[in-house]
């Protein structure tokens, strides 16, 4: 596999380090700029971004998902939950939008979502009722494109998709209480066909500190295992070969503890310590499905961050195998 080779300068003004999209190789890098917008889609498209909220020091977790489909409204979503917070909080927009408007300038009700300069930076605001939510996401390294694989994306499951991490600088007020946070935001973007249902079970895990990023998705599907992923370590970006991981279960089958190891296409591997510090289950988005999602901290290599982990479960295999969870699991 290629390399993602990253040249590090610091910015004027700043002790920040960026990465040069000049000097990254072409299984990564060269990945058109123009998937960071609106793509065209067949009839049975949808396309979708999501920006996962990870605020740990406050007890939050949540996510900001637009999503469009080829025909009829557009939606948009903020849901906020965890300890820290009375109850889980949730806004959701239902809009006709243009065919001209793009995600340069998305605008949906209470969402704006601009991406000023593709998988680098991206400025997002909700200004909702209860949620008011404004700011800034500064990639950390190049974006994933699931057909940077040799086996592309499964055409149940998409078009294709890009998974990218990066800080995030925002303000945040949630039922009149506000705080400012700078840290990290996981962001995903898919387009094409999504038939949930296919996939028996899936693991969409995301880890990332200031230093190394992780993701890997397996899914299990037609009786066989698909993994796609990378790590993003010492500036150099590979493809996954492996991954093995131990879950520890809550009575209710949700991920509490999730600790695995990874390994790159150049043989480097990292061992990864996940720890839930809000999760929630979702059951709305496809009625063959759960999506069981966990907000976590994250230790690697005696470094700190955060993640997020969603597991996707077939409801029949989730409602019997829940019975057993604490017996066997």
């Amino acid at each position: 596999m290629g390399a993602v080779l990253l040249r590090e300068e610091s910015a004027p003004g700043s002790d920040k380090k960026v990465w040069d999209m000049d000097t990254i190789t072409q299984e990564f890098a060269r990945f058109p700029a123009e998937h960071a917008m609106r793509h065209k889609l067949r009839a049975d498209g949808r396309e979708s971004l999501a920006h996962m909220l990870l605020f740990p020091e406050q007890g939050i977790a949540g996510f900001i998902y637009p999503s469009v489909r080829a025909t009829g409204p557009a939606k948009a979503r903020t849901h906020l939950f965890g300890p820290g917070l009375p109850e889980p909080v949730a806004e959701e927009v239902e809009l006709p939008v243009s065919a001209q408007m793009d995600f340069d300038d998305w605008r949906m009700g209470p969402l704006t979502m601009a991406v000023r300069e593709p998988y680098k930076l991206v400025d997002l605001e909700w200004q909702g009722e209860r949620i008011q939510f404004k700011g800034r996401y500064e990639a950390l390294h190049p974006p994933y494109a699931f057909s940077s694989h040799p086996d592309g994306n499964p055409p149940y499951y998409g078009d294709d998709r890009t998974e990218q991490h990066g800080r995030l600088n925002a303000d945040v007020t949630i039922d009149g209480k506000s705080f400012h946070h700078e840290g990290f935001l996981i962001r995903d973007h898919s387009w094409g066909p999504r038939i949930w249902g296919l996939n028996q079970h899936y693991k969409w895990f995301h880890v990332t500190t200031a230093h190394c990023s992780i993701h890997f998705f397996e899914m299990h599907s037609f009786g066989a295992t698909h993994l796609r992923g990378f790590l993003y370590k010492d500036g150099v970006m590979r493809q996954l070969a492996g991954v093995t991981y131990k879950t520890q279960y809550d009575e209710n089958m949700i991920h509490q503890q999730v600790n695995a190891t990874v390994t790159d296409s150049d043989g480097r591997s990292v061992d990864v310590a996940c720890r839930t510090f809000t999760s929630l289950q979702l059951d709305t988005y496809d009625p063959e499905i759960y999506l069981n999602e966990a907000a976590v901290t994250v230790e690697i290599e005696g470094q700190q961050g955060v993640g997020w982990i969603e597991y996707c479960w077939n409801r029949n295999y989730f409602d019997f195998a829940r019975r057993y969870v604490t017996q066997y699991a």
